[in-house]
């Protein structure tokens, strides 16, 4: 309960620094305002992630995306502009591309992030700026709980992650579990998190152990955990430090198996080597599902890019054309206008499957997949 307490505390205070400091995004939220009330036929859309360092298909989704919706005219009588930042997980670069949004008058959302701290400290910037915030990628519990009108994500928060995961640890048979964690908003809010849902399930957390992102050395944690009987280790952390771990686990021939919050991406892949192998992790996206939206995008994907979609291709393509669709049905670009389109419409049927929003901008319900890793390939195991 504490991790949890600190972060709402946490994610409050970071509110009120931000509203304090930066008196003058409040001014260009009434700016944006009557600027995004005037007639135009364009619609302007930041896109903030971390494009060199993960090499995922999030860009190819949304391109894909923009070109369907301005040709089809799925906006309506809008076109979408897409203003593209690479973050690059650098905190100055994060920050500075976040004002940079805030500051463009007739920008009218923001599609991100991928990592939840700067996720966090960007819609404060947004929902002062009156900049809707579509989170594609970020979990963190706490964020859609404070009452933000501009925020909206189409990922499952770390809660209902969490349960699932521990449920799916169950079944496999694991009873004892050691839990790691990267001290950020997203290892230690998903590692609380899947901690409670052990406990509902009876299961034993047998060890315990966090590491910072800025200073890691899991020599000694690798050896240590050689002495724990423990049935599965769950790695609360990305890539490519999760990488990392598994490489170094390996080396020492600690063989417990591991399940991890991390994504197979081609930095994840080449930090971990052939450690890789064996290795199981969840993910929000199976691109063999048999849905008719998920095979037609599948096909129209692959047509295209001579590959099949990842998550992040899906996530992205799939969020796009959520604001269209809100675009549209409004008639408007205004942000606020759009935000409520989003959590009060029927459910949307994408290539990532259906979309329905709370009044508070969480996404309701989502599955959630295990993989593990053979022969270099993921393999859906549940």
């Amino acid at each position: 309960m504490k991790k949890k307490i600190f972060w709402a505390v946490a994610f409050l205070l970071l509110v009120v620094l931000v509203s304090s400091q930066f008196g003058s995004y409040e001014e260009m939220g009434a700016r944006r305002f009557a600027v995004l009330n005037k007639p135009s036929d364009k619609v302007i859309i930041g896109v903030c992630w971390p494009f060199s360092v993960n090499r995922d298909g999030m860009a190819d989704g949304i391109h894909l995306a923009l070109e369907e919706i301005n040709s089809r005219k799925l906006a309506g009588t809008y076109t979408l502009r897409l203003i593209e930042r690479d973050d690059a997980f650098d905190a100055n670069r994060n920050k500075n591309i976040a004002k940079e949004f805030a500051n463009i008058p007739d920008m009218s959302a923001v599609l991100g992030y991928y990592d939840d701290g700067p996720a966090i400290r960007a819609s404060s910037i947004y929902e002062s700026s009156r900049l809707l915030h579509l989170m594609i990628g970020a979990n963190n519990t706490d964020m859609t709980s404070h009452g933000f009108s501009y925020i909206n994500r189409s990922i499952l928060s770390s809660d209902l992650i969490a349960m699932k995961l521990a449920r799916m640890t169950i079944d496999h048979g694991y009873r004892k579990i050691a839990v790691l964690w990267e001290e950020d908003a997203y290892g230690e809010d998903l590692a609380y998190q899947y901690q409670v849902g052990l406990d509902q399930l009876n299961a034993d957390v047998v060890y315990r152990w966090s590491y910072s992102r800025t200073n890691v050395d899991f020599r000694l944690l690798v050896n240590d955990l050689k002495l724990v009987d423990a049935d599965v280790i769950f790695f609360s952390g990305i890539e490519p430090i999760a990488g990392d771990f598994l490489r170094m686990a390996r080396k020492v021939g600690l063989k417990t198996p591991v399940i991890g919050a991390f994504s197979n991406t081609p930095e994840m892949r080449a930090h971990a080597g052939s450690a890789y192998d064996g290795a199981m992790f969840f993910d929000f996206y199976n691109p063999h599902d048999p849905s008719p939206e998920n095979q037609l995008f599948v096909r129209k994907f692959f047509a295209r890019y001579g590959r099949y979609p990842d998550t992040w291709a899906a996530q992205g393509y799939d969020a796009l054309h959520i604001l269209a669709k809100a675009i549209k049905f409004t008639g408007s670009r205004n942000s606020l206008d759009i935000s409520y389109a989003i959590r009060y419409s029927d459910a949307f049927n994408g290539a990532n499957g259906r979309y329905k929003f709370d009044s508070s901008g969480n996404l309701e319900e989502k599955p959630l997949y295990l993989y593990m890793i053979h022969h270099g390939a993921p393999v859906l195991v549940q």
